[in-house]
């Protein structure tokens, strides 16, 4: 296997370790309370938000060091967003 391929998904596991890092302690503050269906959506964030950090020309370390912090930013915003939408939609179609 190419080392290229094996660094992106050792990169890929490692962003998603770091958008899990804030839904756990949402998760932790609010005694669970349904935050399990919400994990998915904070690997998500953590992985698509850390991804944009080098795709926006970031390079070497600072994209490193600049895409851990954006994955967990990216993983505490879907984390957080995840119950307003999901009330948004549900009283959306309730209406409709």
């Amino acid at each position: 296997m190419n080392f290229d391929v094996i660094a992106l998904i050792v990169l890929c596991l490692i962003w998603a370790i770091f958008g899990v890092i804030p839904w756990l302690v949402v998760a932790v503050r609010r005694r669970g309370g349904g935050m399990l269906a919400l994990l998915p959506l904070a690997i998500v964030g953590g992985v698509g938000a850390a991804a944009l950090v080098p795709a926006l020309g970031a390079r070497n370390v600072p994209a490193v060091l600049g895409s851990l912090v954006a994955a967990m930013a990216g993983g505490l915003a879907l984390t957080l967003a995840g119950p307003y939408v999901a009330g948004r939609v549900l009283r959306f179609r309730s209406e409709g």
